[in-house]
């Protein structure tokens, strides 16, 4: 119990929420249980981004890395379960932290290919979201 207590908050520490500027993929100093996703966002995004056939392969795994996260959101908030420092709590916190984590890797290579103009679009979009940069 005291190790995933410990990883909890090591992800909140360390993790926190997604945020995306023009440098990359990052993370703010909000908590990991924070950051609520919607297929309908990630498909929103997607359209604002305007891929082009190359950026398309990289656009695969960030996509699916978004909708695992979304789908593990909707289970978390359809759960009886409150998220906490509870039995699973932590163990939430840190899945949540290791989730963004993989949607942060699976981001970097799309990132490096989008247009100064695509990653404007993009920025939009998350910052309706309520994503801080």
């Amino acid at each position: 119990m005291w190790k995933v207590a410990l990883a909890g908050a090591v992800a909140l520490v360390t993790i926190g929420s997604l945020s995306i500027s023009r440098e990359g993929v990052g993370f703010s100093s909000a908590q990991a249980q924070d950051v609520v996703l919607h297929e309908s966002d990630i498909a929103r995004l997607k359209s604002a981004l305007k891929l082009t056939p190359a950026q398309e392969v990289h656009w695969r795994p960030v996509e699916a890395s978004l909708n695992a996260f979304a789908r593990h959101q909707y289970r978390l908030a359809s759960s009886d379960n409150s998220v906490g420092w509870g039995d699973d709590g932590a163990s939430e916190f840190a899945l949540n932290a290791m989730m963004l984590q993989r949607v942060k890797s699976a981001a970097q290579p799309l990132i490096k290919t989008l247009s100064e103009e695509q990653k404007s679009a993009g920025m939009a979009v998350l910052q309706s979201l309520g994503v801080q940069f």
